[in-house]
């Protein structure tokens, strides 16, 4: 298995600086990076949960850490629990706030056919770029974080990041 180099180990160190939170990395302890952990997962015959197909992490279904084109698969692939993230966001008409799962926009307005189209159009054409730059027999997956990584979502909270 790889063992993680120091740029990746201080970045996952940084997510347990919380006063309120004492955060543990077992396998970052042993030595194990995100593909020895699907290595595992792969040995033990549990192969990949499906929703890797469209994100990059586990988690909540209305994790705020969701990047734009995650949220476009909740919706196509469970439009149900798209509408219950939906009905969290608020609009404060005294205050004028809004409060929603994104700073840029709520996820009515990201659900538009329109918006729709831009961000998947946004998405392929980083995928496609990024494709032209990995290496040969790169998993999909880490091809996918890191076209993912920078677009919209920023860092994950502690309970899914692996």
């Amino acid at each position: 298995m790889k063992h993680l180099s120091g740029k990746t180990r201080r970045h996952r160190k940084g997510l347990e600086q919380k006063d309120n939170i004492k955060s543990v990395f077992p396998f970052i302890e042993d030595g194990i990076d995100k593909t020895g952990v699907f290595k595992i997962i792969n040995e033990a015959g549990l192969g990949l949960p499906k929703y890797y197909e469209w994100r990059t992490r586990s988690g909540c279904y209305f994790c705020f850490f969701q990047r734009k084109i995650e949220w476009v698969g909740l919706l196509e692939r469970h439009p149900e629990l798209f509408e219950r993230a939906k009905a969290y966001e608020k609009f404060d008409p005294i205050s004028g706030k809004k409060f929603t799962w994104n700073q840029s926009e709520s996820l009515e307005e990201l659900s538009h056919p329109e918006r729709i189209a831009e961000i998947k159009a946004m998405h392929a054409k980083k995928m496609e770029k990024e494709k032209t730059q990995a290496a040969v027999n790169k998993p999909l997956h880490e091809v996918l974080e890191e076209v993912l990584d920078g677009q919209d979502g920023g860092p994950s909270c502690n309970i899914c990041h692996l």
